[in-house]
């Protein structure tokens, strides 16, 4: 199912450059969820099935025809060990998801320094459990929906700025929010250009 799912994602990825579209930015930052269970566990052990908040991601804008950016992106959550509630049980976990995401933005405005942008996209979610101590572990992954709202904002002619909200429509759904550098990938050919 991951082969699969991969192979899809690769196969989106390689189509922008069959729609014309043009890489105008590239870059990372910072994410925050509020989470999810593993398997969506809701008993007594859902303590130990508590999935990462806090990540890292890299993105890249295709800039096509306007109004329209697809923007594909790679996040990594820290991995977060889980210990239950009760103090007699000494058993924990680790959990650790990443997530790869094909999204695309409707641009409302373009003006000098600021665009707003509302989004929606695919997500897949790949997440891991593992209980230290011993040899045991599961993994799963997961399709979904992204809607979201964003802006980018120019700190200078190399730089913008990104922040995003958005909630994932999944079976491991959840709200993020996103901010992120871009470089100008525009402006550095023309840098690059000035220099030969």
């Amino acid at each position: 199912m991951m082969k699969k799912l991969l192979v899809t994602f690769l196969i989106v990825i390689s189509s922008f450059y069959a729609l014309n579209a043009q890489f105008t930015k590239a870059g990372g930052g910072l994410t925050y969820g509020t989470g999810f269970h593993f398997n969506n566990e809701t008993g007594v052990l859902s303590d130990l099935h508590r999935s990462p908040f806090a990540g890292i991601f890299i993105t890249g804008i295709y800039e096509m025809k306007l109004p329209f950016h697809i923007v594909p992106s790679f996040t990594y959550f820290i991995p977060r060990t889980n210990q239950p509630e009760i103090a007699s049980n000494s058993e924990k976990t680790r959990v650790s998801s990443m997530m790869l995401d094909v999204n695309e933005h409707y641009v409302f405005n373009s003006l000098d320094r600021f665009e707003f942008y509302g989004m929606a996209g695919i997500n897949i979610t790949f997440v891991k459990i593992k209980w230290l101590g011993t040899v045991s572990s599961g993994s799963d992954n997961a399709i979904g929906l992204n809607l979201g709202a964003g802006t980018y904002v120019k700190i200078t002619e190399k730089f913008d700025f990104c922040g995003e909200v958005k909630y994932i429509v999944s079976k491991y759904g959840q709200f993020m929010a996103n901010a992120a550098v871009l470089i100008n990938i525009d402006w550095l050919k023309k840098h690059e250009n000035s220099n030969m």
